[in-house]
């Protein structure tokens, strides 16, 4: 019998060393495992944010963006050590002695999540404020397409009218870019074969600068569409309509809620929504529907809807009873839709909101 209690005890002693060892070992098994689940869902609830606000600026309603600030996950790992059966104790015949045990660990989640709203007269500001000349130059010096950047966040460039009525509600009325998307096919060449450059003045960090490095047919085209010296070969970046000189480039940039409205239009709306009224048609000059996918925003993105959830979305949310989403295999629009998530990161900073941080535990 006294040898029975001593094996019974070497037992107990290495389910124990075997509990203390899975305790030890939780803490980085917990983050292996919650770092990658959490970073995928921020990701993805960013994203259908994002894609959720576009469409609601298309049915003309508030956009509304809400930020995780932080993210509070408790663990408890507790482990339980009692009989197999229904008696503790040594079982024994003739032949041999066995102990009845049943050793087993549990591990509960409590994660609180705290958000906030991004919100109040700092992010409004930051919102409704044209984009600086310097953040588009750093777009792209960052390696974005000259073409893309410039589309999206310039709104005018001298004459020469970007769709400046695409930057806010729907329009009845189709806008004019044609003159402005040839000169921009004309800068994303010649700035891709190094015959334009576009950089920062030597002598001021805050002064954007196009400059030709030749005098070529292409470069005279261009010099003639933007209505600037054509002997020059230097123009200057400046914002006042107020100053019009030959040898400047006057830009007026959108803001981060215009360049919203302006790609909310790309969203493909059901026929059932269109003749109850809850969105705007666009007329062309001969008073058919304008096609938005086919130019303008939809040049850059295309957001589609269905009936049931889609299994080749990139990003998908539901509204009003459709399904709305951006397909995976769409590059062009996904390149498109990072920009504005940088963008919008960008813009954002650290915005004091003046409503409450919100506190949701997901028990």
């Amino acid at each position: 019998m006294k040898a029975n209690m001593v094996k019974k005890r070497q037992i107990l002693y290495g389910v124990a060393s075997l509990l203390a060892g899975g305790c030890a070992s939780l803490g980085p098994r917990a983050v292996k495992q919650t770092h990658y689940e959490y970073n995928t869902a921020i990701a993805k609830t960013t994203d259908e944010q994002l894609l959720l606000n576009l469409v609601r600026l298309k049915y003309r309603n508030m956009p509304y963006f809400l930020d995780v600030v932080n993210i509070n996950e408790n663990r408890k790992f507790t482990t339980r050590l009692g009989p197999s059966g229904s008696s503790f104790g040594l079982v024994g015949n003739a032949n041999k002695h066995e102990i009845g045990l049943l050793a087993y660990s549990e591990i509960f989640q409590n994660p609180t999540i705290f958000y906030t709203p991004l919100k109040g007269e700092d992010f409004t500001k930051r919102l409704m404020t044209p984009i600086p000349l310097t953040l588009v130059l750093g777009f792209i010096q960052a390696g974005w397409k000259t073409k893309r950047v410039f589309n999206l966040c310039i709104e005018r460039i001298n004459q020469l009218d970007n769709a400046s009525s695409a930057s806010g509600p729907t329009p009845d009325k189709k806008p004019d870019n044609q003159s402005f998307a040839k000169a921009m096919d004309l800068i994303d060449e010649l700035h891709e074969q190094n015959r334009l450059l576009i950089g920062l003045a030597s002598d001021n960090a805050n002064d954007l600068v196009m400059k030709f490095t030749n005098s070529d047919a292409k470069s005279q085209k261009l010099k003639s569409v933007l209505g600037v010296d054509s002997s020059a070969s230097e123009f200057h970046f400046d914002s006042n309509f107020l100053s019009v000189n030959a040898k400047d480039l006057i830009v007026r940039t959108r803001s981060l809620m215009e360049m919203l409205f302006y790609l909310s239009h790309a969203v493909d709306v059901p026929q059932t929504d269109i003749d109850a009224g809850l969105v705007t048609l666009t007329k062309d000059e001969e008073g058919e529907v304008f096609d938005w996918s086919q130019s303008l925003s939809g040049e850059w993105i295309a957001i589609h809807h269905a009936e049931q959830q889609p299994q080749n979305a990139f990003v998908s949310i539901s509204y009003n009873g459709k399904w709305f989403y951006i397909a995976d295999n769409d590059l062009n629009a996904k390149s498109t839709f990072m920009f504005l998530n940088y963008l919008l990161n960008l813009l954002s900073g650290n915005p004091k909101s003046i409503a409450p941080i919100m506190t949701i535990s997901a028990n």
